[in-house]
């Protein structure tokens, strides 16, 4: 079996984990579309949502400044660098490399007037700013340089601006420069002057003159982010009379339809009726189809869907097939890949493939076609096995190159698998694919890792299979694949010690954190000297112990030692930390294996007991049975672990209430009884509170 280079270059190169903080559920997570330039057709979000502004904000002054920086290379012919005008004009390093006076006189002023332009209330304005247009513009008339005429303009203007210095004039006397040139300080420009006349209470006129920004120019986002002003549909229809032809009348719906509470269908079909071939329509077809993908989110969508949002959302999904379907334009590209993609959505696969081919036909070589082709193939397919799964290998495998190396495609592939494994009842191929995307091995048993390991060494015949082996080794090699430490927790957990030796893991010779067979008042036995014996060490010993326990499984010290360490290697011990690869402090991992080892050791405390003749030792054993029990009574109420500590006299809460009813009280009792005489029942009335809270209330 061959696959093509490039697949297993991106593929295996991929991150081997994923993992998310706060998600947005308006959050694309996979994008099977072309990207766009335009900022408003790269995001999903609500472009007003404050996140998405700042990031707006931030990628318009990345962009800004590249541009800018670009354009000053071109004017100086090239005789400074990106790097050097970057450091002249950004950083104001280096300044003395500088020949040009009319740009270092303009780099100076630029510094001074900074401050006038971007104070804040932890930067305050200083005092002097009114000065500094009248130097701005004795600075335009004296300057011979066209180019730096227009930049000292917008100083100039941006400066009466902000100090209320009837900007509109200045404007008015210097707008003939903006007819000499091609620079981005012509939006710049745009953007002042269309505040300007907001603040001169010219508000329709201002935000008409915004809206000629939404375009292609840099500052486009001022032309949506002043689209508030506009607030009845009386203000509405009077900027619709400002416009000059169809392209800006378009364009006004277009800006409201990017509102979050507006119907976009509606504002859609105005533009229409008006154009039926805007590229404001086409503009607005895409952004809807770009915000409908996060149906394919996949696992993390479901976390914010419930049946009442899919409801919503498929009523929406066929209302906008219908609009979709009415349609008539000379260039229905974008038209016939939604009606693809929402036939997906609605599950109408035969509509989705008839619409699919003829797109197809007209358009063989597009990419984005041949990915809406993938997964209408892969959302339509029942049922997967070894014939499906190299299909889909040599499908993706088509649609990975150098110029399109997401891993999109390849994650929703195994999001999808996992859902049709689950349903076919393939629980270790489920398995598999979902550890392909995040490492699950924390996740299993025994039996499934010891199948796992024998799917590593077995050749494949499946591509799938093929794939997710070498991923897996690669994962291994790398130390990026937990594969050691599971292996070793999942045997000391399953008490399989000598078989844990018998790895001869490097990990072996970690250190354990304390030591575990510590049988200590402290309930998890978390105190004392640290990091006394490795991994190693410790199985050695405790095969010692139960080769002595075969021996002689009366002997005292041996079933004191053994049960401690059962005791430990639980979750309420001293030691659980190599029984499992991730410790929950809200969730028991294994609870049922937990239990056996707590009966276990509870069952070699008993022989101790019984065994022993030395009383302080037997109210020893007595008080860590009675540990026992109260981690079993932990145990069985783990789900409602929130409650332990509500309403209760106890330190431990309502858990050692029922410790106390089941077999708590009996074993206290008993220490009362009969060892309230030796030095470790004083020792635990001192040291334990809720013991002494329950003796105490006996009296």
């Amino acid at each position: 079996m061959i696959f093509r280079l490039s697949f297993l270059t991106i593929f295996l190169k991929l991150s081997l984990f994923s993992c998310a903080d706060y998600w947005d559920p308006s959050s694309v997570q996979h994008l099977f579309l072309e990207k766009k330039d335009n900022i408003f057709l790269q995001l999903s979000e609500d472009l007003k949502n404050p996140g998405i502004y700042n990031e707006v904000i931030y990628k318009y002054n990345s962009e800004n400044k590249t541009k800018n920086i670009k354009e000053l290379e071109k004017e100086f012919q090239n005789r400074y660098s990106f790097e050097q005008i970057e450091e002249f004009l950004y950083k104001r390093q280096n300044l003395n490399n500088l020949r040009d006076k009319d740009f270092l006189e303009y780099i100076k002023f630029a510094e001074i007037q900074e401050k006038c332009v971007t104070y804040n209330y932890y930067n305050p304005k200083p005092e002097n700013c009114g000065d500094l247009t009248k130097i701005a513009l004795n600075n335009l008339e004296k300057v011979e340089s066209s180019y730096f005429k227009l930049r000292y303009f917008y100083l100039a203007f941006r400066l009466s601006h902000f100090n209320k210095q009837e900007p509109l004039k200045i404007y008015e006397k210097y707008k003939y420069l903006l007819d000499q040139s091609d620079s981005i300080v012509k939006d710049w420009i745009q953007g002042i002057y269309s505040g300007a006349l907001i603040k001169d209470g010219q508000k329709i006129q201002g935000v008409y003159e915004f809206t000629k920004l939404f375009d292609v120019a840099i500052n486009k986002h001022l032309s949506l982010y002043n689209f508030h002003h506009i607030k009845t549909q009386e203000e509405f229809d009077e900027l619709l009379n400002l416009t000059k032809n169809s392209d800006e009348k378009t364009k006004i719906y277009a800006l409201r339809a990017l509102d979050d509470s507006s119907n976009v269908i509606e504002e859609m079909q105005n533009i229409y009726k008006i154009d039926n071939n805007s590229k404001w329509l086409d503009f607005l077809l895409y952004r809807e189809l770009l915000k409908s993908q996060t149906y394919f989110n996949a696992i993390y969508y479901e976390y914010f869907q419930d049946d009442k949002q899919s409801e919503v959302e498929n009523i929406f999904y066929k209302k906008y097939i219908e609009f979709l379907k009415d349609i008539k334009k000379e260039d229905r590209y974008l038209v016939d890949l939604s009606l693809i993609y929402f036939n997906i959505y609605t599950e109408n696969f035969t509509e989705a493939k008839k619409i699919m081919n003829s797109l197809l036909d007209k358009y063989p070589n597009s990419h984005e076609v041949q990915v809406a082709s993938y997964i209408l193939y892969l959302n339509s397919l029942t049922k997967i096995d070894e014939k499906i799964e190299n299909e889909i290998i040599s499908k993706i495998d088509m649609l990975i190159d150098n110029n399109h190396s997401s891993n999109s495609i390849y994650e929703y592939t195994l999001e999808t698998l996992e859902k049709r494994y689950k349903k076919q009842g393939l629980d270790f191929d489920q398995f598999l694919v979902r550890n392909a995307l995040y490492s699950t091995l924390d996740e299993i048993d025994l039996k499934t890792f010891r199948t796992y390991e024998e799917f590593l060494d077995k050749p494949q015949t499946s591509k799938l299979k093929q794939y997710l082996q070498n991923r897996f080794k690669l994962q291994m090699k790398n130390g990026s694949s937990p594969f050691d430490i599971t292996k070793l927790s999942l045997l000391i957990n399953n008490l399989l010690f000598q078989e844990a030796l018998d790895t001869k893991l490097p990990i072996l010779d970690t250190k354990i954190e304390f030591n575990p067979f510590n049988g200590l008042i402290r309930g998890n036995n978390r105190s004392g000297k640290k990091e006394q014996l490795t991994i190693k060490e410790f199985l050695e010993k405790i095969i010692v112990i139960q080769k002595e326990l075969e021996k002689n499984p009366n002997s005292v010290m041996d079933n004191f030692l053994y049960a401690n360490a059962l005791y430990n290697l639980s979750y309420f011990g001293n030691s659980d930390r190599i029984t499992t690869v991730y410790r929950s402090s809200y969730s028991i991992h294994t609870p049922k294996m937990q239990k056996e080892k707590l009966d276990l050791a509870i069952k070699h405390y008993n022989i101790a007991l019984n065994k022993s003749k030395d009383k302080e030792f037997k109210a020893k054993l007595t008080y860590m049975i009675s540990k026992a029990y109260l981690s079993i009574a932990d145990l069985s109420i783990e789900k409602d672990r929130w409650n332990y500590y509500n309403q209760s006299k106890y330190n431990y809460g309502t858990v050692y209430e029922k410790f106390l009813q089941d077999n708590g009280a009996k074993y206290f009792d008993n220490l009362k009884d009969n060892f309230s005489d030796t030095k470790y029942y004083q020792e635990l009335i001192s040291s334990c509170g809720d013991f002494r809270t329950y003796i105490n209330s006996k009296k």
